[in-house]
């Protein structure tokens, strides 16, 4: 989430939902309706992110459990018999 030119993170089941953001008693609150979801210190400086751990840990675990299938094995085989043309053809051809 952005707020006040910086980032802030949220827990992962939020992300693409509304939400609310907003300064509250020197602390960076983002809610759902009338649940606070995430709290964070002010960012030191403008453009920079602030992340609580455990929603990075939480990202991390949904990405590594949707890659938990291996992608799909290709293998390219060439069996097709390729024509070959004595070299007598050609110099005929030539001549």
């Amino acid at each position: 989430m952005r707020f006040d030119r910086s980032r802030y993170s949220l827990p992962p089941e939020y992300a693409g939902q509304n939400v609310l953001i907003g300064q509250q008693d020197n602390r960076i609150v983002i809610r759902t309706q009338d649940m606070i979801v995430a709290e964070h210190a002010p960012a030191q400086k403008a453009g920079a992110s602030v992340a609580d751990p455990a929603h990075i840990e939480a990202l991390w675990r949904l990405s590594l459990k949707n890659t938990a299938t291996p992608p799909p094995r290709w293998q390219i085989n060439f069996h097709q018999q390729v024509e070959a043309a004595p070299l007598t053809a050609y110099q005929e051809a030539v001549q």
